[in-house]
């Protein structure tokens, strides 16, 4: 073989294995985008699996910096024409808390809830879920309000769990004494109060329906 020759045949194995490095890093590329996709799908599900109502916590204080964390996370619930007319104000303060608890919630909640290391009242304004311009859009009206912030809690629970907080809504509750506590204007509608905290009891998944219970596809 001539000095040509094997300088032309280096030429051509160096890029041969130049190509085939680079269909290998493609090759594990696309498997390793298949795996996120697998564990992101997995983590998902193992987080709506995790999340339960927690009747038992331990002693535990959470920031404002990740509360205020949590809330921006859940404001990407959908909502009716994106009004977001979710609202939430927190007891975080051992003051805070105190009064929701000896006010504001029966003593079966009250006690449910000791511990815990925020109060989250949730409540929606008035007149824009539901609404096309200052009409009714249907029959539901402002049930669209408590729709919109059914949806939004969930967001918030699960972003709650996945920052590592157990939670437990809370729909008997003292209206008027949490409007007084917290100074909610009559225009917002009152709906529940959510305890956050850390839980302290053992995991249970209280039995679900089937799917055949609840489903219909035709």
């Amino acid at each position: 073989m001539t000095d040509l020759s094997r300088r032309a045949f280096s030429r051509g194995a160096v890029a041969a294995a130049a190509v085939t490095m680079f269909a290998g890093c493609d090759t594990e590329h696309d498997e390793k985008s298949k795996e996120d996709v697998k564990m992101t799908d997995m983590t998902f599900s193992k987080l709506i699996e995790a999340r339960r109502s927690v009747r038992a916590y331990a002693p535990s204080e959470i920031s404002r910096e990740e509360l205020t964390q949590i809330v921006t996370e859940a404001l990407n619930a959908p909502s009716w024409k994106n009004q977001e007319a979710t609202r939430y104000r927190i007891a975080a303060s051992a003051e805070a808390k105190a009064r929701v608890w000896k006010e504001a919630l029966p003593s079966f909640n009250a006690m449910s809830s000791a511990n815990a290391a925020a109060l989250v009242v949730v409540s929606f304004k008035k007149g824009l879920s539901g609404y096309l311009g200052a009409a009714p859009a249907n029959e539901l009206g402002e049930m669209w309000g408590a729709y919109d912030a059914g949806l939004a809690s969930s967001y918030f629970v699960l972003a709650a769990k996945n920052h590592g907080w157990d939670t437990l809504i809370m729909g008997i509750r003292d209206e008027a004494a949490l409007r007084k506590i917290f100074d909610i204007p009559a225009d917002e509608v009152v709906l529940s109060v959510i305890a956050l905290g850390k839980g302290a009891q053992p995991y249970f998944k209280n039995p679900r329906k089937s799917v055949g219970d609840v489903l219909q596809i035709i």
